[in-house]
């Protein structure tokens, strides 16, 4: 968007309310024009799985039902209807860009973990979205290849690397990683619903956190269904008291976060990513990972193995490779676009 806009080139954005109090946040750092249309009044991030599935149930069935609707205020210009990643906002774009009759472009598109239920939903959203696009942006070899073993339809073009390369950047360029305390830490995250809803999953994430604490101290940024979860299973008071928990912060402070932390413990995607261009540790807190960034360099796959805590904790990674500092995944995309007379 931030591309687009630079460029002068127009874009209806549809904020589909799943992340809402984030994406408002988000629009501030990023200096991105409000949403043409919100598909959710709240200005709060769902963060139940009963109101995620009645959100997405709700809107899908008044897309269906209320085609007026969907197409003066959704899709009031037929161009091409942009999807990113794998989240329940990605399949409901999708599923209401078809029913309006407008073309779906898949961007991050052709990650897979290989395993139905390993993440769940994301897995199964992600082959959905490949499926029905016309247009689908891969962030990798890897993920192009996956691309060609699905035999999509669709065309596919390989960028230089995720998005999140951009945003990245932009953030080095304008804030100074500010540090929140004097002695070394390390940065967790988790929140996956395959984690966290599982008693035993959770129980040896916090074992993790803990075995951490002993060395250094821990900023384990929570977010809202993780603490749920906590409650509900009475974990939160088996947090080592070397654990600082802080609720979810802007972008330009969780990057600064990540920058200043000797190593990050994370089950999140788009973390991992992070970690693999600014070459932190980084253990990855699941089975699987759809990612190959950084897996081998910067990242482990931990697997819920104490065993691969320990070889974590004791592995000394190599200094980062030279990036081409010119390449932008954003600027590839609209080119094509473009070039391809979509615009």
């Amino acid at each position: 968007m931030m591309e687009l806009q630079s460029r002068g080139i127009p874009y209806n954005y549809i904020d589909s309310g799943q992340h809402a109090e984030l994406t408002m946040g988000l629009r501030k750092v990023f200096n991105i024009a409000e949403p043409n249309y919100l598909l959710s009044a709240s200005d709060a991030d769902i963060t139940k799985i009963s109101k995620a599935v009645h959100w997405f149930l709700s809107n899908l069935t008044k897309g269906c039902m209320d085609r007026t609707w969907l197409n003066k205020y959704v899709f009031p210009k037929k161009g091409i209807c942009l999807i990113h990643g794998d989240t329940l906002s990605t399949l409901l774009g999708a599923f209401m860009a078809i029913l309006a009759g407008v073309k779906v472009c898949h961007i991050e598109a052709g990650l897979r973990s290989y395993k139905w239920f390993d993440p769940f939903p994301e897995e199964i959203i992600r082959l959905i979205c490949m499926r029905f696009s016309k247009i689908l942006f891969a962030p990798s070899k890897k993920a192009f290849n996956n691309l060609v073993k699905l035999k999509v339809n669709g065309e596919k073009y390989i960028l230089s690397g995720n998005t999140v390369i951009d945003s990245i950047r932009y953030i080095k360029n304008r804030y100074e990683p500010q540090a929140i305390q004097n002695e070394k830490y390390a940065l967790a995250t988790c929140h996956r619903l395959e984690t966290i809803s599982d008693r035993n999953k959770l129980s040896e994430v916090i074992n993790l956190l803990n075995r951490v604490s002993n060395i250094m101290h821990v900023i384990f940024v929570m977010h809202k269904p993780t603490r749920t979860f906590l409650k509900k299973f009475g974990f939160l008071n088996k947090l080592s008291k070397q654990i600082l928990i802080k609720d979810m912060i802007d972008y330009p402070q969780f990057l600064s976060l990540i920058t200043l932390a000797e190593m990050v413990l994370t089950d999140g995607g788009s973390i991992q990513e992070e970690c693999a261009y600014l070459n932190k540790k980084c253990l990855v807190i699941r089975n699987k990972t759809e990612r190959d960034d950084g897996v081998g360099q910067n990242a482990m796959l931990w697997g819920f193995d104490e065993q691969k805590t320990e070889q974590f904790l004791k592995w000394k990674i190599a200094d980062k490779y030279d990036s081409d500092e010119t390449l932008s995944p954003s600027k590839e995309i609209v080119d094509y676009l473009i070039s391809a007379d979509y615009y």
